[in-house]
């Protein structure tokens, strides 16, 4: 029973991380991953150091490992999900040490379910990372706070300085929960007092340093998170769909948290892991535009775990039938999830609309900016739309080959020539097809070329401009 309570969790998470790992095309966030791990490791020292430093260590670790992989979509994916399918032995670990064997298997199992879990294990990106070493801390903590020592003082250090080193917001919003529990139970007493207090602040000071350290590398770096608004109504509405993937499993697991909370040690340090930053978060992006849900995926593993020692609570049968109904709610959007628009960009289409409406002499053009993802219409073109296409006549230098996310282009779009038709592709989809391109470019091309179609699908906009006659 023992083995089968282990293994039930870990083949549900792999099975689920695994499950149409390529379909999914990458989305903007994904193909800045895939462009970083394919430049220079001077070239991406250079782009560090105007964007993104907060993901250096991130795109460091994923070019070493895609020198050896490759940079394929399940290339890129795999890392997140070996880091999926270990924090589910990691939650299954703190479940039983809290509430039991059975309460193991269930938060291990309630954790592997949720949409969001399985959605970011399929993402280039470090959040499954980030949680796999927040839970491996949770752990830690519990474990300091039974019985302090060196070995699980350095330990709980290290997790949690993995876990800022990988995303500097995460990590540090992960200690300032830890210092809420550790804080309450100094207070109430259920601990040992100053010794257990101060050998915690240590550890968690030194854990800091990485995402420190990052946070002021990046200080002047704030354009790649322009795009974030204060929290409003709208946010707290969606919070259990955003965060959880789906509201319903989300509105259940929430429910079944909050009863688990108790006041004794252990609980006390999943609580404030589960409950803590989201609460911090939310209140700061009231002030702040700071609020992304993504950030707080490092609170469901201690969220499971509550879940799961509540549904014990009520009976070892109702705790099944919990996470039968979790993965019952879940299974609409994990399909809606393993689209080839499931993680909010249908990339993949540009293939669909360009290739077999591709003449010889076509040209494509981009946008100088966007809002948010000015690098993805580019990226797109240039890892989904296959040879022969429309060559893109305006670059001269490529995207972050120059310290900038960027392409550099011909000044005043000298190089565009007389091309019967353009592809411009980009992000959005206004009434002007030249907007956020610069005054030369929109002039030169405005003066020439009309409109002759129009695709959209998700975060994908192609154009086709012919020239005007007469």
């Amino acid at each position: 029973m023992s083995i089968v309570a282990w293994a039930l969790p870990l083949v549900t998470a792999f099975a689920l991380g695994v499950w149409r790992l390529t379909t999914p095309a990458l989305w903007a966030d994904e193909l800045a991953t895939w462009g970083a791990v394919r430049i220079s490791w001077s070239q991406l020292w250079q782009l560090s150091g105007t964007v993104d430093a907060v993901l250096a260590p991130y795109y460091a670790a994923m070019k070493a490992y895609a020198a050896i992989a490759g940079t394929s979509t399940a290339a890129l994916r795999l890392p997140g999900v070996i880091a999926f399918v270990l924090t589910t032995v990691v939650v299954h670990a703190i479940g039983k040490r809290v509430a039991g064997p059975a309460a193991g298997c269930v938060a291990a199992l309630l954790f592997a379910v949720m949409p969001a879990t399985s959605r970011y294990a399929q993402e280039a990106r470090p959040y499954a990372l980030v949680t796999l070493f927040a839970a491996l801390a949770v752990l830690g903590l519990i474990r300091l706070l039974e019985q302090p020592s060196v070995p699980r003082l350095t330990a709980y250090a290290a997790t949690t300085a993995l876990a800022g080193l990988f995303h500097p917001l995460s990590g540090l919003f992960l200690l300032a929960a830890h210092f809420v529990a550790v804080a309450w139970l100094h207070a109430t007493k259920k601990t040992d007092g100053w010794p257990t207090t101060l050998r915690w602040l240590a550890a968690a000071v030194v854990g800091a340093l990485p995402a420190l350290a990052l946070a002021w590398w990046a200080s002047g770096q704030t354009a790649q998170v322009s795009w974030i608004r204060l929290v409003d109504l709208t946010t707290l509405q969606n919070f259990p769909a955003t965060v959880f993937g789906s509201a319903a499993v989300g509105g259940l697991l929430l429910v079944l948290a909050l009863i688990a909370v108790r006041p004794e040690p252990p609980m006390v340090a999943i609580a404030a892991t589960a409950l803590a930053p989201i609460a911090l978060l939310l209140g700061a992006g009231t002030l702040i535009p700071i609020w992304v849900a993504r950030y707080v995926l490092f609170c469901l593993p201690a969220i499971a775990v509550l879940a799961a020692t509540a549904a014990i609570r009520f009976g070892t049968a109702r705790a099944w039938l919990a996470v039968a109904l979790a993965a019952l709610l879940a299974w609409p959007t994990d399909l809606t999830l393993r689209r080839p628009d499931g993680h909010g960009q249908d990339s993949k289409n540009i293939a669909a609309v360009i290739t077999p409406r591709y003449q010889p002499g076509d040209v494509a053009v981009f946008p100088d900016t966007h809002r948010s993802i000015p690098w993805a219409a580019r990226d797109i073109y240039q890892l989904y739309l296959p040879t022969p296409r429309p060559p893109d006549v305006l670059a001269q230098t490529p995207q972050r080959h120059d310290g900038k996310f960027l392409a550099t282009e011909c000044p005043g779009a000298a190089c565009l020539g007389n091309p019967p038709r353009i592809w411009v592709i980009r992000m959005d989809n206004p009434t002007d097809p030249l907007q956020d391109m610069n005054p030369a470019k929109r002039t030169r091309i405005n003066r020439a070329y009309k409109t002759a179609g129009r695709w959209q699908s998700d975060l994908l906009v192609v154009i086709l401009l012919e020239r005007k006659t007469g």
